[in-house]
């Protein structure tokens, strides 16, 4: 593989295909989108992740009208879909990243989510992600001259708990990383992030490295 781009959020997922395609390719570049007052702590542990990878360039995109965006968006609860859904999210987030990467010559975008995202999120999942590319592909100067531009995901058949094993078969520096919802110094334990975060570490029987908020009684 050439040059890609990796959509780096700043969590173990993430920071998990991030270190995968760094053993692909030495031609790297990282993008995280900061969309919320409660994900500064994510764009943080971002910069840290990308700084230990040595990527060529790490861009922050900053999208402050989705903050007036989620505080519109009240939907009832759905046993199919996450409350951790965003309207749209990947749709817009793909589309800054082609933007990045047929800027800098590059036609692999990568993200990490696992395959328990791809059940509860649908922006998540490979039709999702099949049609997204046949969109770039069509919609691009890049994919009319024939230089196919392709979203790939490598995680997509791992549940949370594989991705974690992984990532310390890679040496990813989870202490670097962040899973958390709130922006807060310490992570709540309490939110989606922290429990599928804290659930993974405890199906492997691993001690996670970050210290989180004391449980009040």
């Amino acid at each position: 593989m050439t040059k890609a781009i990796v959509l780096l959020s700043g969590g173990i997922d993430s920071a998990t295909a991030l270190y995968l395609t760094k053993q692909e390719t030495s031609d790297l570049y990282s993008m995280n989108v900061i969309y919320a007052e409660t994900y500064d702590n994510e764009a943080e542990a971002s910069k840290r992740l990308a700084t230990a990878v040595r990527v060529k360039e790490h861009l922050s995109v900053f999208l402050p009208f989705y903050k007036d965006i989620e505080n519109r968006y009240h939907p009832p609860s759905s046993p199919e879909i996450s409350s951790a859904y965003v309207p749209a999210r990947n749709v817009v987030f793909y589309g800054i990243a082609a933007a990045y990467a047929e800027a800098l010559g590059a036609y692999r975008i990568v993200f990490g989510s696992n395959a328990d995202d791809s059940k509860e999120l649908p922006d998540a999942g490979p039709e999702f992600i099949q049609l997204m590319n046949s969109i770039l592909n069509i919609g691009t100067r890049a994919g009319r001259e024939s230089r196919r531009m392709e979203v790939v995901n490598p995680l997509i058949d791992y549940r949370k708990s594989e991705v974690l094993k992984l990532a310390i078969k890679l040496n990813v520096p989870l202490e670097l990383t962040w899973s958390c919802y709130e922006n807060a110094i310490t992570p709540c334990g309490k939110c989606r992030g922290c429990r599928t975060r804290l659930r993974a570490f405890e199906e492997i029987g691993v001690s996670d490295p970050l210290r989180y908020a004391p449980v009040a009684p």
